[in-house]
């Protein structure tokens, strides 16, 4: 009797592993990096899992599996894994009216109380930088206000892709990147390579610095400093209950009792009050502040 290799079930003609292998693979993915995959992602995964097992040669997805997880060269081959299950898609000047009440509400008053403050120092940190259009935007709004003569200013982006923060140094854009970008501001800062693709100038880059980190490890996030304000708009909805309050707890290590954590407008702390109190005054800008010590954590 001949054998035949296991078929991949379908669809609606649509690839998708078997249901024991991927609920392994959705473990292994939460435990390394806090991200929760939901039932709907079978084919999502899967497509990126036969990518990988076609680049290494690998004949299935229990091969690939027992690659990243038993094989000598998995530490090779996880951060490539990560870069293709992550989501990278953004841009320059997303979501104009958080920009605004960002810019208004949270980095005027931050400049100008620094300007009358001996310490000039503004550090940022971009928690999830994909690649790196939301701190490069964060620096042209400084150069756009004329805010960097008396200021020194950092703009710290990590992301858990490797790809996604070689990217960011490059800081080379496809034309859907950049189409928010004021006209001026584009000829101003951006080298146009071949009306397809704008390079970064330098006198952007130079306020900023990028890492790998791991939004779930205490080390790499402890490692960063402290900031005055940290983005982290439109990350935490990927991670379940657990994860987050370890997530938030990392971020709360990063902060000063005069910092600002910044989220995007679906994700509403108040079951984390324990640790982060909502700022009213910045509601629009959706702004959290380090809850008071001994606050009661919410009992849900």
């Amino acid at each position: 009797m001949t054998e035949t290799a296991p078929k991949i079930s379908t669809v609606s003609s649509r690839p998708t592993m078997d249901e024991s292998i991927f609920r392994k693979f959705v473990e292994f993915i939460y435990d390394t990096t806090g991200i929760k995959f939901d039932d709907n992602k079978n084919y999502f995964l899967t497509s990126k899992v036969n990518h990988r097992c076609d680049v290494l040669g690998l004949k299935n997805d229990i091969a690939y599996y027992d690659y990243i997880t038993t094989n000598v060269d998995r530490r090779t081959e996880l951060p490539k894994f990560i870069d293709i299950i992550t989501i990278h898609e953004t841009f320059f000047f997303r979501n104009e009216p958080q920009l605004k009440a960002f810019e208004r509400d949270v980095l005027a008053p931050l400049v100008a109380a620094k300007k009358l403050s001996a310490d000039k120092k503004i550090r940022i940190w971009s928690a999830a930088c994909s690649t790196g259009d939301e701190v490069y935007t964060t620096v042209l709004q400084f150069l756009k206000n004329n805010w960097l003569a008396d200021i020194n200013l950092e703009i710290v982006g990590t992301d858990i892709s490797q790809q996604a923060v070689e990217d960011s140094k490059k800081a080379i854009y496809a034309q859907y990147g950049v189409r928010n970008i004021p006209s001026d501001m584009l000829k101003k800062y951006f080298k146009d390579i071949d009306g397809k693709r704008f390079e970064l100038d330098e006198s952007v880059k130079k306020f900023t610095k990028f890492s790998v980190a791991n939004l779930k490890e205490q080390s790499d996030i402890r490692r960063l400093g402290k900031f005055d304000i940290i983005i982290c708009r439109n990350v935490l909805i990927y991670f379940d209950a657990n994860s987050k309050e370890q997530v938030l707890w990392n971020i709360y290590d990063t902060m000063s009792e005069n910092s600002l954590l910044l989220v995007g407008h679906s994700e509403n702390l108040y079951s984390y009050k324990h640790i982060f109190r909502s700022d009213r005054e910045l509601a629009s800008a959706f702004a959290y502040r380090k809850a008071p010590p001994g606050t009661e954590k919410l009992h849900v």
